[in-house]
């Protein structure tokens, strides 16, 4: 490709899409007809490369020994079309749908999980995390860009890339953060609003005036964007411009609708559903690794079939009719099936009608989706319940223009619009409803459309083109402290729905304190309501019209050493300041008020594990930067005086040495903070995270008597317990951390050994991997049998073994191949020893749902196999953690990379009917439910603190 004229800077847009990427661009100075596509160069085969305007968002890791050219440098992968057709050929090595696993929240989006479902026993494969699968196809679209345009490198191009418009502020986060490891700096776009750039860029000024004069005057337009992972609906409002007949015309988004987890993936699925019994019989499936290769079978069975018959608007003459049918193949790799592949065919009325019936049903005005999650799940993906797109359009229609029966409008974009019937489908549905006339606007390649988009929405900017107003799509809260004599609780809006980007946004009129050398904890919330607030507005948090976000929980030094020292906190007095930056994202800000150097305290959203915090900056403005502390803190810390002498009580038994103290006071310490506070299960979590935090920093003192030693791990795990579910744990289990390595000063005392591990096993949901690899590193050699030949450290000789193994068998975090390895350990145990704690550990380390770590740590469906074949043979009535242990290992997911085979779960059911297990228990194993509250309580083994609520991550 010829280099384009030397010029300004280009705009560049690029959409980073599930199934495809595409990047479009234009010179700064273009009018919007000027827009090109770059063909982006990818191997096609092993040894072939060209460029192509679609680039599958696939990574294929090559097996061992195969050597694809790599002139791209994307080793150790293989990116673009050989990936998917490789993929389609080698089960179990195709990374695909990395966009959807990015706004995934049970998973560690961070953490290398693709792909998803590989064989432990894979050692070999190349796993990588959904943030650097993004980063990397991006990084190819960078190093091809550079080669095509040598002078006008990627990185120093305005670069405008497209998500889904329901993205949260955390998804919204990690894509930044994949385009900054890719080298660029991108601003961010909804991907409806892409598509609606692309309609005006191709309608031009004419066809905005004929779509108002067919509106009346003022147009509605619903845009309904099926991609490959999600669904993504929007409301864009086109009126005449104030003071004029025919002035320019008025932009505007108006709504944005809930993020749906349902596309061309579910399309795909539903399919391979159909497909399954027809190759391997009723009542059998295939692994999931051949089953990833029959979803992308059946993908491209479904685009051959559902192309080439273009709806209204196409661009170019008119396409080829499709075929009847079409193959749906996938490969063996076994030696028992005939030909070494599995074959069916799919008829293209039988797709229309998987498509038409399943997921653009008839549904009225009124129509609701179904909530919770899906029987349709696969490779971990918790997809939408109900996947009827029409019924999730009726509901987002009905909420954000309850006054209209219909739009006057209609925009389609997404490949599966490519199907006439497909598009004349939603459009008859939508007509049902009664509203004015429908318009069913014309779109022109829809799998161009965003890109292109997203360069008209940057020529707007430049002010060449009608740029779309509407700013946020959500309103921002911050929550405030329930009132005193009960009612909802109140928030005040911190960012408006409809704040433009960069515009900073105080609450007006509302002054807080602030406290410094203490954390702070700020209770965020958002709501789509078509209700207006201003910034500083006080409302009634509702559950029905906001969702919490992330909470964030921060400390900031005092300032002032002399009060620090006192170890007194100090109050600033504060404006919260709110801004929706430029490229899309959240910040926040808390700004000191009546000072002459007003400090800035920066808040922004912080992309951890479980996706719950945030972090703090420095601050920023006339005064110097107050350094962000980095200690163990309580969010608003409770105070009176009983828990004043509570923490007393503490100081004086592990302060700065007392004379008046006596032994007998360590000894008695927690009897004594239960006499102050009353029994330990009503303590709140605020006080007991208080009570933690007077007891961290005297550490030390742990180590003056054995008594001081075992109380402290008492007290220290049964306060941190869960070990999260606070926004300042992380912070409290790193002061926690390096005293493991430490481990006993008085190691000869078996009840410190005991508290010592029921400690970490308490806090076991707060630590990260590296810590529970050192606690197995350490304990394994106690626990494995003898023939394993474990050597055994120097000096450690660990007593309570029974605790330790409790302890291991709570890590779940340790990988899954280790986790295992300690299973067939324990289950060996169990042929000599009838130790109902035994299975209990087992039940843990096979569990298909973890209680608190990122499902890809989930032991094989074999390992849990193999468990229950076992578990089936004991005597359930002589063992009361058998049945309790067989529902965790046979629960069902839906996602067949965890969950055990039809014929094992059949099994598990008839034993608990056997022995009257409670039905929530049959249930769990014969359906898809929630993994409840109780179950997360139970896996600690005791009460959680009150207050806390556990939910899944």
């Amino acid at each position: 490709m010829s280099a384009p004229a030397k010029s300004p800077s280009l705009i560049v847009g690029i959409d980073l899409g599930t199934t495809h990427t595409v990047v479009a661009w234009a010179e700064r100075d273009a009018g919007p007809g000027a827009i090109r596509v770059f063909s982006i160069p990818q191997l096609v085969t092993a040894t072939e490369t060209e460029a192509r305007p679609l680039l599958p968002s696939l990574l294929y890791a090559p097996l061992p020994g195969e050597a694809p050219a790599d002139p791209f440098g994307d080793a150790p992968f293989a990116i673009g079309e050989h990936a998917r057709r490789r993929g389609g050929e080698i089960p179990g090595r195709l990374i695909a749908s990395a966009k959807s696993w990015l706004c995934h929240p049970a998973v560690d989006r961070t953490a290398p999980i693709l792909p998803w479902g590989a064989a432990e026993e894979a050692t070999s494969l190349q796993r990588v995390s959904p943030l650097d699968a993004s980063a990397r196809i991006l990084a190819h679209v960078r190093r091809t860009w550079d080669d095509a345009f040598p002078e006008r490198p990627l990185a120093a191009q305005e670069v405008v890339l497209t998500v889904p418009a329901s993205f949260d502020e955390v998804a919204r986060e990690l894509t930044v953060e994949a385009a900054r490891r890719a080298g660029l700096s991108a601003r961010l776009l909804e991907e409806p609003q892409a598509a609606f750039y692309d309609f005006m860029r191709l309608a031009g000024a004419e066809g905005l005036e004929a779509l108002l004069e067919r509106s009346g005057g003022e147009a509605m337009v619903l845009v309904c964007d099926v991609g490959g992972g999600t669904t993504d609906l929007s409301l864009i409002r086109v009126a005449r411009g104030a003071g004029a007949a025919k002035g320019p015309p008025e932009v505007s988004r108006v709504a944005v609708g809930h993020h749906l987890l349902l596309g061309g993936d579910n399309m795909d699925l539903a399919l391979a559903h159909l497909c399954e019994p027809r190759l391997v019989g009723a009542g059998e499936k295939l692994d999931p690794a051949r089953f990833g290769q029959l979803v992308l079978a059946c993908r491209a069975a479904k685009e051959r079939l559902l192309a080439g018959e273009a709806s209204s608007g196409g661009a170019g003459g008119a396409a080829p009719s499709p075929p009847d049918d079409a193959p749906v193949t996938v490969l063996s790799h076994g030696a028992r099936l005939v030909g070494g592949a599995l074959t069916t065919r799919l008829g293209r009325e039988e797709v229309e009608g998987v498509v038409l019936d399943g997921f653009f049903p008839d549904a009225p005005r009124d129509a609701r989706p179904q909530r919770g999650r899906s029987g349709l799940v696969a490779f971990g993906l918790p997809y939408e319940r109900d996947v009827a797109i029409t019924r999730h359009v009726a509901w987002f229609f009905a909420r954000h223009a309850p006054e209209a029966r219909g739009p006057t409008a209609l925009l389609l974009n997404g490949g599966v619009f490519r199907a006439r019937r497909v598009a004349e489908r939603l459009a008859q549905v939508v007509e049902r409803w009664g509203g004015p006339p429908l318009d069913l606007l014309p779109h022109a390649d829809p799998d161009l459309a965003v890109a292109r988009g997203a360069v008209a929405y940057g020529l707007a900017l430049a002010g060449r083109g009608v740029r779309i107003e509407g700013g946020a799509a959500r309103g921002y809260y911050v929550g405030l402290e329930p009132p005193a004599g009960g009612g909802p609780r109140p928030a005040v809006c911190v960012v408006p729905r409809g704040a433009k980007e960069g515009s900073v946004h105080a609450a007006a009129g509302r002054t807080f304190a602030l406290v410094v050398g203490r954390p702070v904890r700020f209770d965020l919330f958002a709501s789509d309501d078509a209700r207006a607030d201003r910034a500083g507005d006080l409302v009634a948090l509702e559950d029905d019209r906001f969702e919490a976000l992330p909470p964030i929980a921060v400390a900031f030094d005092a300032g002032d050493a002399a009060r620090a020292a006192t170890g007194k906190q100090a109050e600033v007095r504060v404006q919260i300041e709110g801004e929706l930056s430029a490229i899309g994202t959240l910040d926040l800000a808390c700004v000191e008020v009546d000072a002459a150097a007003p400090r800035r305290f920066r808040l922004a959203f912080q992309l951890r594990e479980d996706g719950r915090g945030a972090r703090a900056t420095e601050a920023e403005g006339g005064a110097p930067a107050e350094r962000v502390q980095a200690r163990p803190h309580a969010a608003a810390a409770p105070g009176g005086k009983r828990l004043d002498e509570a923490r007393e009580a503490i100081e004086r038994v592990f302060g700065k040495g007392r004379p008046d103290v006596t032994p007998r006071e360590a000894k008695n310490l927690v009897r004594e903070l239960e006499r102050v506070l009353g029994e330990r299960a009503t303590w709140t979590t605020e006080t007991a995270r208080a009570l933690l935090d007077t007891l961290v920093p005297s550490a030390r003192s742990r180590r003056r008597s054995a008594d001081h030693e075992r109380v402290f791990w008492s007290l220290a795990g049964y306060c941190l317990r869960p070990g999260f579910g606070d926004p300042g744990d992380p912070a409290r289990v790193a002061a926690l951390a390096p005293l493991f390595a430490e481990r006993l000063a008085f190691p000869q005392e078996a009840r410190s050994w005991q508290q010592f591990w029921i400690a970490w096993r308490r806090i076991a949901g707060g630590l990260d991997e590296p810590l529970q690899v050192a606690i197995r590193d350490l304990a394994d050699p106690f626990l494995a049998p003898a023939e394993q030949r474990l050597k055994k450290p120097k000096g450690v000789k660990p007593e309570a073994l029974d605790d330790l193994l409790e302890l291991c068998a709570s890590l779940e975090r340790v990988p899954a191949g280790r986790r295992s390895e300690l299973g067939a350990w324990i289950l060996e145990r169990t042929w000599t020893d009838r130790d109902a704690r035994l299975w209990a550990a087992i039940g843990r380390l096979g569990a298909r749902v973890p209680a608190y770590a990122s499902v890809h740590h989930v032991v094989s469906p074999a390992a849990a196999e193999r468990w229950i074949d076992h578990l089936l043979r004991e005597k359930w009535q002589e063992l009361p953690s058998a049945a309790p242990a067989a529902v965790q290992l046979a629960r069902r997911t839906g996602d067949r990379a965890r969950d055990v085979s039809d014929r094992v779960r059949g099994e598990v059911e008839r034993r608990l009917e056997k022995v009257g297990a409670p039905e929530a228990w049959l249930k769990a194993v014969r359906e898809v439910v929630a993994f409840e509250e109780s179950e997360r309580a139970a896996f600690f083994g005791e009460g959680l603190p009150v207050g806390l609520r556990l939910v899944s991550e």
